[in-house]
């Protein structure tokens, strides 16, 4: 009799916390997923926290955790994971009544790109695991990760012969908002220059000087287009950190930026375009621009999308053109700026595989790059 009376107690609350676990389990229950960065450059390593919190006295002793992203980022632990063309993530938790829980999960960003984190699913068991409630949580987050940055030790040379360039070409004016400093008074020095005050200090004539302002803009250009059957991945990927590189060193010396690529964006399909701009903020967008391009994609030609937009190219704007692409109708383009006095830089990114060509006719705008692996 007290066996029998011990089962039907056991069958009883086996039956209650079965209609209690599904009818409840998901009441008071929040997920969230929260990045250390929504950026990040290429080899960083950053952090993604998972918390569950469980506002209610009905415990949760084991419940799965999954979500997916993309297996370019390399979790630490890959213990509860399945990587395919994507990540998929599964990690056991046991939440009790008012408690709430936080894991972080360390992965490694091991290439540029636009990475989310999509199909946040909760499943969660009875007391005695028998049965699967399930859940889909609306949550998504995305990640930049941008260009790897450029050797300092590399880069430099290469920057400061084209802004060499760039500096003897500038309009310069004296912007009377733009106070530099006092100096001396020099004849072709106008009277309200003069800084009457420091002059009676010193005795001789002081002068205010001003900083100089410039009108020259800078649009790079980022070719893409495959230059054979063969996809050499890491020369485009060089030629998109060169980008971000001079986008950023140009920006922080004071001029306006913009950028054109042929390559694709991953989220508008369509070719990449940012018009100028200046400030932090502005290195941000461009990075962004450039972390969405998609080498998957098959670049469109250059020389036909932006051959005409270069060639009509104002005084004031300087070109920068980034392209191991080096064919003939590229090369008759660039002559041809050459011809017509427009201002203008190729670096032209080269390895074993692919070399710089010898451009006579425009020699001295040409600054080879050489891919180290």
């Amino acid at each position: 009799m007290i066996f029998l009376s011990v089962l039907l107690g056991a069958v009883l609350f086996y039956l209650l916390q079965n209609i209690l676990y599904k009818k409840y389990w998901d009441r008071g229950l929040a997920i969230h997923l929260k990045l250390s960065s929504h950026s990040a450059f290429e080899g960083d390593d950053k952090n993604i926290i998972i918390t569950v919190i469980n506002r209610k006295i009905l415990p949760l002793p084991a419940i799965k955790v999954k979500f997916r992203t993309s297996s370019a980022l390399l979790f630490e632990d890959n213990q509860n994971s399945q990587v395919t063309d994507h990540y998929y993530r599964s990690d056991l938790l046991s939440v009790m009544m008012y408690q709430k829980l936080e894991r972080s999960l360390q992965f490694n960003c091991s290439k540029r790109g636009y990475y989310s984190f999509t199909d946040l699913t909760i499943v969660c068991s009875n007391l005695f695991l028998t049965s699967e409630l399930i859940s889909s949580f609306d949550s998504r987050h995305f990640l930049y990760v941008y260009p790897k940055e450029v050797t300092v030790e590399r880069f430099e040379p290469a920057f400061r012969r084209m802004f060499g360039t760039i500096l003897t070409r500038r309009l310069i004016n004296e912007d009377p908002f733009e106070f530099r400093a006092i100096r001396e008074y020099q004849p072709f020095d106008t009277m309200n220059t003069i800084n009457w005050k420091a002059s009676a200090k010193s005795g001789e004539l002081m002068v205010n000087s001003h900083d100089y302002t410039s009108s020259i803009q800078v649009h790079i250009y980022l070719n893409l287009e495959r230059i054979s059957l063969l996809l050499h991945n890491d020369i485009m990927e060089e030629s998109i950190c060169l980008a971000s590189a001079f986008a950023a060193a140009l920006i922080r010396q004071g001029l306006p930026v913009s950028i054109t690529a042929n390559g694709i964006d991953i989220t508008t399909k369509k070719t990449s375009k940012l018009t100028e701009g200046s400030g932090l903020s502005h290195i941000e967008s461009i990075r962004e621009v450039l972390a969405r391009i998609d080498l998957t994609q098959p670049a469109p030609s250059f020389v036909q999308l932006f051959s005409k937009e270069m060639l009509q190219a104002s005084s004031q704007e300087y070109c920068l053109l980034i392209s191991c692409y080096q064919r003939q109708d590229l090369y008759d383009v660039m002559r041809e700026m050459a011809a017509a006095g427009k201002g203008f830089h190729w670096v032209v990114p080269y390895s074993r595989d692919v070399q710089a060509e010898a451009m006579p006719a425009i020699h001295e705008h040409i600054i080879p790059w050489q891919v180290i692996s």
